[in-house]
């Protein structure tokens, strides 16, 4: 039975409609609720990132990880996007090295996820 109702071109277009209409008008409360879930789980690993405690060893170090990343990124940011353009025009006769296109990308990526803004 299963199988004939596969089919059934009228049961085919129907399942087609509804899948359609589902992209047009998707449910809200199921999205709210998965941004929900997705916050609450962030959260969760803040609170017990945050509840970790000692300096040193290696908890120090995972304690201290985010600070360093954020602060490399940030960094590299800065180097590129900031004292890079400023030292090119003030002495335009030398060459400073820089960042390559994709490697700004993951620099953008990384420092974006920390922040909590990437996708």
């Amino acid at each position: 039975m299963g199988l004939l109702d596969s089919l059934n071109p009228l049961s085919a277009l129907t399942g087609l409609a509804d899948s359609v209409i589902k992209r047009i008008w998707p449910n809200k409360e199921l999205a709210q609720q998965h941004t929900h879930d997705e916050a609450m789980g962030q959260q969760a690993t803040n609170t017990a990132e945050a509840q970790t405690s000692g300096t040193g060893g290696f908890v120090g170090v995972l304690k201290a990880w985010r600070g360093f990343i954020g602060w490399a990124c940030g960094l590299g940011m800065v180097w590129q996007l900031v004292v890079r353009p400023l030292l090119i025009g003030m002495f335009p006769g030398h060459s400073f090295p820089g960042y390559a296109a994709d490697e700004m990308a993951l620099l953008g990526r990384v420092l974006l996820g920390m922040l909590g803004l990437g996708g």
